[in-house]
């Protein structure tokens, strides 16, 4: 598929400028190159996920971050920065499903008018820095556990896995057992309980629970049975997902799989029990650490899709 017409406007300094942006829960990247992959701006700014700041923010603070890492080949041109760029790619927190997607798509194309938009999961942006095509598997190890893949045919997982695992659902089971006296924890994943200080809202606390996550890691490695339980519930549902996404995708028996992180970086115990549950699934995958930062991900989609080489992206939840 050819790129598309590009209108006057958004040609700055004799070349089209494309917008990969990293938008997560507490601070987004932006990074402008031209379809030759030169990179010619930078920009970040507050997180941007529409699930936490709003749709309206969200798409506020993305198209801002936009202008800013295309003012610099704007002001080159004489134009001051007012020219948009052709393309945005957004790979944001809090995109889990199409309908997340397509609206911050329409919230965005309000804010920059005759740029082409596309938003996807975060995730995405990962499996395309951490591999040489963008096929395989992503399993982040994060604030929140989840399977996110992408085919040789350019098909995504068609499966919303969710939340089934990471930090949160680790800490707000173990604030949940300690609030509740049903479980016995040992003295040192109580003591972190007690001085986490949360803040409890109905059934659920807020996102800080997440803190708690490398304290539930090393009592569960220290034999402490109910966190144990927790973390072997959450590899299973990781060997599950691998093994499912593997053969959905037509991944074949080795396929490339990136596993990242802060929590993975923690727990060297953790991050050994994840390997060992995402090779179970796929024996003879190919784990690969994320060594770039999301945002060249995001870049290299914008790039990928102003080529007409990144299908559109679409999956039905079954969940």
């Amino acid at each position: 598929m050819p790129a598309p017409p590009v209108p006057d406007q958004l040609v700055t300094g004799g070349r089209v400028v494309l917008v990969g942006i990293d938008a997560g829960a507490s601070k987004s990247t932006a990074l402008a190159v031209t379809p030759d992959g030169d990179v010619i701006g930078r920009a970040s700014g507050e997180g941007a996920n529409p699930k936490r700041q709003g749709l309206a923010e969200a798409a506020a603070r993305i198209a801002t971050l936009a202008l800013e890492a295309s003012r610099e080949v704007g002001e080159s041109s004489g134009n001051g920065g007012r020219r948009g760029p052709a393309l945005v790619f957004v790979a944001g927190a809090g995109i889990d499903r199409p309908e997340h997607a397509r609206a911050l798509e329409r919230a965005l194309a309000e804010r920059l008018p005759g740029t082409r938009v596309m938003a996807a999961n975060d995730t995405l942006a990962v499996l395309r820095c951490g591999t040489t095509d963008g096929v395989g598997l992503v399993v982040p190890v994060s604030t929140g556990g989840n399977v996110i893949g992408r085919g040789p045919d350019g098909r995504v997982t068609d499966r919303g896995h969710g939340i089934f695992g990471g930090g949160y659902v680790l800490g707000a089971l173990a604030a949940r057992a300690a609030a509740r006296h049903r479980r016995p924890l040992s003295s040192a994943l109580a003591n972190a309980v007690g001085t986490a200080g949360l803040t409890w809202r109905g059934r659920r606390p807020d996102p800080s629970a997440a803190r708690l996550a490398v304290a539930v890691a090393a009592a569960a490695g220290a034999g402490d049975p109910y966190p144990a339980r927790i973390i072997e519930r959450w590899c299973a549902q990781v060997t599950a997902a691998t093994r499912e996404e593997a053969e959905r995708l037509g991944l074949g028996p080795s396929p490339c799989v990136v596993v990242f992180g802060g929590l993975l970086e923690a727990s060297p115990w953790l991050a050994a029990r994840i390997r060992t549950a995402i090779q179970a699934g796929a024996p003879g995958a190919r784990l690969r650490s994320l060594d770039a930062d999301p945002v060249e991900g995001a870049a290299l989609l914008a790039r990928d899709a102003w080529a007409g080489r990144l299908q559109a992206w679409d999956f039905t939840p079954r969940r």
